[in-house]
């Protein structure tokens, strides 16, 4: 058997201080990066492997993460990670996946893996109903911990999401310019902080036009394609037509859309659908859908700068929303942009 390099070898390869090769593994700035290029040299050559457990015992650190979110298949929460894994990969830490898909006791089971791993600190979509008890739990085991896009009440941790309030006025905003008086909010689960905070923004729009709440009908649903297609087909039904609909997110945008045009009706002009996420999906939706951009993958990178400080040990608990923007495209109605076409002629041609 083969005896372990240690970082002994490689100090009486490259000639230097076991300290010197000690502080190259630590990535530390003190050393001179010709001896630094040395040693790493040396390591390769030697087959050196880092023994990350013994330096977790002496850092009291893991280098490890953990993502809990609803659903890795959603394509929001996928960019949101693309986001995470960005900003943390630079650090030399490890990101640990998992999805609870709205059950509590998946999300217990997840956090108890997490915490046996000795994670250094998690991101957690929690899914509803998520008591601030389960996030006491991971503080007290030392573990640093970041609300990523829904809140939980009395939680006393970091919480990163968008603008919800604001998007949603911006979105409601639009559809009352195209002459609607009554909104339909279709898709989000009852209570969700998300689908409160939008339902505050399209409140806020109406009364700024002095239109009363009861000019939003709310449709709670669970943020499928198949619950919103459902809930849409049912209302349209005895819908008066035409009808503004701000969707959840896109991914219930898509299932609105779909009910639609089953119902045989015209998008943007029958019914005007606005989404909320802006996943890369929703362009190449037919008609592209109008959205309020919240670009995932900055939100995923905000959240892990926070997580890092966090760990860290820096700043108290924040709030850190994101700005968004609406994206205007031709499910609410509007024009598809003009595209310009040219004939360039050669020199002495001529059009018949």
């Amino acid at each position: 058997m083969n005896k372990r390099v240690t970082l002994a070898d490689i100090a009486a390869d490259v000639d230097v201080s076991k300290a010197t090769v000690s502080l190259v593994m630590r990535d530390s700035p003190l050393v001179a990066s010709s001896t630094r290029d040395k040693v790493l040299a040396s390591a390769q050559r030697l087959g050196y492997v880092y023994n990350r457990a013994a330096a977790s015992l002496r850092s009291n650190r893991s280098g490890t993460v953990g993502i809990i979110m609803t659903s890795v298949g959603n394509p929001f929460f996928a960019e949101l990670t693309v986001g995470v894994e960005a900003a943390l990969s630079g650090g030399g830490r490890t990101v640990i996946l998992g999805q609870h898909s709205e059950s509590l006791e998946i999300q217990d089971q997840l956090l108890n893996r997490l915490l046996e791993y000795g994670v250094d600190g998690v991101i957690l979509t929690p899914a509803h109903g998520t008591p601030a008890s389960t996030i006491a739990r991971l503080s007290d085991n030392g573990v640093a911990v970041v609300l990523c896009t829904r809140r939980i009440r009395g939680a006393g941790v970091s919480y990163v999401g968008s603008d919800n309030v604001g998007g949603a006025k911006s979105a409601a905003e639009h559809l009352l310019g195209h002459g609607f008086r009554t909104l339909v909010f279709i898709g989000g689960r009852d209570g969700g902080s998300p689908r409160r905070e939008r339902l505050r923004g399209l409140s806020a729009a109406l009364a700024a036009q002095g239109l009363p709440d009861s000019a939003v009908v709310s449709i709670p649903t669970p943020a499928t394609r198949e619950a919103a297609h459902a809930a849409t087909a049912d209302f349209l039904n005895s819908a008066s037509l035409p009808v503004g609909i701000l969707a959840y997110n896109d991914i219930v945008a898509s299932g609105v859309a779909a009910a639609v045009r089953e119902a045989g009706l015209v998008i943007g002009d029958d019914v005007a659908i606005i989404g909320f996420d802006d996943i890369q999906a929703s362009r190449f939706e037919q008609p592209p859908l109008t959205t309020v951009d919240i670009d995932p993958a900055r939100v995923g990178r905000l959240a892990a700068e926070i997580l890092v400080a966090a760990i860290d040990g820096g700043g108290k608990p924040s709030d850190v929303i994101s700005d968004n923007t609406l994206v205007v495209r031709q499910s609410c109605g509007c024009p598809a942009p003009a595209v310009l076409s040219s004939v360039r002629l050669a020199q002495g041609s001529h059009l018949a």
